[in-house]
């Protein structure tokens, strides 16, 4: 079987009211956020996740808007998210 890459943008409304006490002043997106959002992204893509593992968080992202990537290959999705031209979220999605 041959990967396949999918990519796109999320965007992370930082009107959303959710900023007001994560964190005041300065928002950042919460993880479970970010990884809702290849969950919901993979549903929509006619997959069925089963369990999200490993994600790690390398940088804060604050609300914008962001490029992603996630390969699938044997059941699984490896995701990205970018922050500027960095991975600044890795992760796996098994399918």
């Amino acid at each position: 079987m041959t990967a396949t890459t999918l990519s796109g943008e999320f965007f992370f409304d930082g009107t959303d009211p959710l900023y007001e006490g994560h964190f005041p002043g300065n928002p950042v997106v919460p993880g479970s956020l970010v990884v809702e959002a290849f969950v919901m992204m993979l549903q929509e893509k006619g997959h069925t996740p089963v369990e999200a593992k490993n994600f790690r968080f390398r940088a804060f992202i604050p609300p914008g808007t962001y490029a992603w990537a996630v390969t699938l290959e044997k059941g699984r999705a490896a995701c990205k998210l970018f922050h500027g031209d960095k991975p600044a979220v890795t992760g796996e999605v098994v399918l």
